[in-house]
C-alpha cells in the first residue's frame, strides 16, 4: 500500500552499462510509492542488455535509434502512465526517500509545477565530493541571472506544458534549464531542502563532454528563444536585457574550460544588452571581470595558473578554478 502518488521514473542511457545497475537498485529501492520505471536505450552500442537483463522484471525498457537526450525524454514522457514524472540519469542514482519525499511534496500542493530535492556530487566510483544545496527557485533569478535552478531528482508535472514539448530538441545542451524556464511559467516549483539525488562527475558525463562553442551558442539561444515569448509577465519580460546579459556571461565562462569560444566578443555582447545588472545577484552568479579576463587570455592564463598553482593556496588553485559551478 502505497501513501504518495505514483511516479514514472524515465532514465534514458546511451551506452551507460557501467553505471545503470546502481541506478536501477536506487529505484528499485524507494519505498511508499508506486513506480513505472521506464528504461529509454537511445541506441547504445555497449552490453546495456546485459547489464539490465537482472531488473526486465522492474523495468520496462524501450528501444530506439539514436537521438539525443532530449528527443528520447520526450519519447519517455508520452509513454508515462503517471502524471508526475522524474528523469533520473543513468549514472546518477538516487537516495533513500527520494520518490517518497517528492511525489509527497507534489500532492501537498496539487498548483505546483515541480519540486527538486538537495543533491549529492559523487565521482566515478561513488564517493562523495560535496552536498549541494540548491537555491529556492525563482523565475526571476534563474531566467534575469542564467540560473538552473533544480538539479538533479526533480519530480514535475510535464502535462502543464500543453501542448509544447518537455525538452526542446534544439537546445542540445540546455534543455533542462529551457524546461524549468517554461515550467515556471505555468505554476510554482519548490524546492524539498533534503539531500535525496546524486550527479556523477566523471570523464564520460554530458556535461563535461559537451563543453564547447556548441554549449555556448546554446546558452544563448536558450535566453533569446524563451524572451521570444508572447506569454512572459512584466517583471521577467522587464529582465530581458540582464537575462540575455547573463546567458552572453555563463557563455564566456564556458572558455575557462573549453576552447573555440569567442570569450571577448561574448563579454562585449553581455555589456552591451545590460551594463549593469539588478542589485542582488547571487554569489555565484555575479559578473566577476577577473574571471572574464581570464577566460579571454586563455590558453595563456590556463598555463600560467597551473605552473603557479603548487605555491597557491588551495582555494586559488587551477583545480579549484575550474571546480567552481557557473550557472547551476
Amino acid at each position: 500500500m502505497t501513501s504518495s502518488p505514483a511516479l514514472t521514473v524515465l532514465t534514458p542511457v546511451y551506452n551507460g552499462a557501467a553505471w545503470i545497475r546502481e541506478t536501477v537498485e536506487s529505484v528499485m529501492a524507494q519505498a511508499g510509492v508506486a513506480i513505472e520505471h521506464i528504461v529509454l536505450d537511445d541506441g547504445s552500442t555497449d552490453d546495456l542488455t546485459g547489464a539490465l537483463a537482472p531488473y526486465m522484471g522492474n523495468i520496462r525498457l524501450e528501444r530506439h535509434a539514436n537521438m539525443g537526450e532530449a528527443a528520447t525524454v520526450n519519447r519517455g514522457i508520452a509513454l508515462a502512465s503517471h502524471p508526475l514524472v522524474a528523469v533520473v540519469n543513468a549514472d546518477d542514482p538516487v537516495l533513500p526517500g527520494w520518490a517518497e519525499a517528492m511525489t509527497g511534496a507534489m500532492a501537498s500542493d496539487p498548483a505546483l509545477a515541480a519540486v527538486y530535492p538537495d543533491w549529492r556530487k559523487i565521482d566515478a566510483e561513488g564517493a562523495t565530493l560535496e552536498d549541494v544545496r540548491c537555491a529556492e527557485f525563482s523565475l526571476d533569478v534563474a531566467f534575469g541571472q542564467h540560473f538552473c535552478i533544480p538539479g538533479p531528482g526533480a519530480v514535475m508535472r510535464p502535462a502543464l506544458l500543453g501542448n509544447e514539448k518537455a525538452r526542446d530538441p534544439e537546445r542540445r545542451t540546455s534543455s533542462d534549464f529551457d524546461m524549468w524556464l517554461r515550467l515556471g511559467l505555468r505554476g510554482p516549483i519548490r524546492r524539498v531542502p533534503r539531500v535525496l539525488a546524486t550527479w556523477r562527475q566523471h570523464a564520460g558525463g554530458t556535461s563535461t563532454a559537451a563543453r564547447g562553442r556548441a554549449m555556448a551558442e546554446d546558452k544563448i539561444g536558450t535566453a533569446r528563444a524563451f524572451l521570444a515569448r508572447s506569454d512572459l509577465p512584466p517583471n521577467i519580460r522587464a529582465l530581458g536585457g540582464q537575462g540575455l546579459s547573463a546567458a552572453y556571461v555563463n557563455a564566456a565562462m564556458l572558455g575557462l574550460r573549453a576552447g573555440g569560444i569567442p570569450v571577448s566578443c561574448y563579454v562585449f555582447a553581455s555589456y552591451w544588452h545590460c551594463l549593469r545588472w539588478a542589485p542582488g545577484v547571487l554569489r555565484q552568479q555575479r559578473r566577476s571581470p577577473p574571471h572574464l579576463l581570464y577566460a579571454a587570455a586563455q590558453p595563456v592564463s590556463g598555463w600560467l595558473h597551473r605552473a603557479a598553482s603548487p605555491f597557491l593556496p588551495g582555494r586559488f588553485r587551477h583545480g579549484a578554478m575550474l571546480a567552481q559551478r557557473f550557472g547551476r
